[in-house]
C-alpha cells in the first residue's frame, strides 16, 4: 500500500512543533520506533523551511512525513515545495480560497501525496463534498480545549462532526491535547490518525509513551 495512504489500522502522528531542527530530529529518533507519521510542524516549518521536510524524509525513509504548512495561499507553489521536499502529506486551511485548495489538491495528486484540510469553524456539507470532488480526502479536526477540560473524550458535537466527516468518505485526522490518558476516550470515534505532540516530545522515555500509545491503537 503506498505510504500516502492510511491502512486498515489506525496510525499514531508524532507532531514536532519545536523551534530548531536539531530539537525535531532528536525528538524524531527517540520516538520513532512507536510511530507511523511523523510531522514537521507549523513553527518547525517557519523556523526552518523545508529543510526540516527533507532532513526527517531523509532519517525516516520509512515513514508518513507531513508538512503541516497550513496553506492559505499560494497553494500550487507551497504545495509544490512541501511535496518536492519529500511530504507525503501536505496541510492546508479550510478557510483558503477554492482555487488555492484546488491548485494545492493537484499537486498532490501529481506528486502521489495527500492534501489534508483543518476543518474551518465554519463548514457545511457542500463545501466538505467540494473538498471531496478536488480530490481531498483528509479532513484534520482540532479540539485542543475540549481534550485537555473534559479529561477523555471529544463534545457530542466533535464526535458528530468527525462521524460526519467520515460518512461522507474523509480519512480524519484529531488532533489536540492527545495523550495515553485521553487517547481512549477518542478510539469511539472513527478517527483514523491520531495526533500526539508534548505528550510523547516532553516524556522521560518517549520511545516507551510512543509505543504505549501505538498499543491503545491496535
Amino acid at each position: 500500500m503506498p505510504k500516502h495512504t492510511t491502512a486498515d489500522r489506525r496510525l499514531l502522528q508524532l507532531a514536532l512543533d519545536l523551534g530548531t531542527l536539531d530539537e525535531a530530529l532528536e525528538a524524531a529518533a527517540a520516538a520513532a520506533d512507536g510511530i507511523d507519521v511523523i510531522e514537521a510542524g507549523t513553527l518547525l516549518c517557519v523556523a526552518e523551511g523545508m529543510h526540516a521536510v527533507k532532513a526527517l524524509r531523509r532519517m525516516h525513509p520509512d515513514r508518513i512525513i507531513v508538512a503541516d504548512i497550513r496553506i492559505a495561499r499560494a497553494g500550487r507553489n507551497l504545495a509544490a515545495m512541501a511535496f518536492d521536499a519529500g511530504a507525503d502529506w501536505v496541510s492546508a486551511v479550510g478557510e483558503a480560497p477554492t482555487e488555492t485548495l484546488a491548485s494545492a489538491s493537484r499537486i498532490a495528486r501529481d506528486r502521489g501525496g495527500e492534501l489534508q484540510v483543518e476543518l474551518p469553524e465554519r463548514w457545511d456539507d457542500a463545501l466538505a463534498r467540494a473538498w471531496l470532488d478536488m480530490g481531498i480526502r483528509h479532513a484534520i479536526v482540532h479540539c485542543t480545549a475540549e481534550v485537555h477540560a473534559i479529561g477523555s473524550g471529544w463534545t457530542a458535537a466533535t464526535v458528530s462532526t468527525i462521524d460526519r466527516l467520515a460518512r461522507m468518505g474523509f480519512i480524519v485526522t484529531a488532533a489536540g491535547g492527545i495523550d495515553a490518558a485521553t487517547l481512549p476516550g477518542l478510539l469511539a470515534t472513527p478517527a483514523k490518525v491520531f495526533v500526539a505532540g508534548r505528550s510523547i516530545v516532553k516524556a522521560s522515555d518517549p520511545r516507551a509513551e510512543a509505543r504505549r500509545m501505538c498499543t491503545l491503537l491496535a
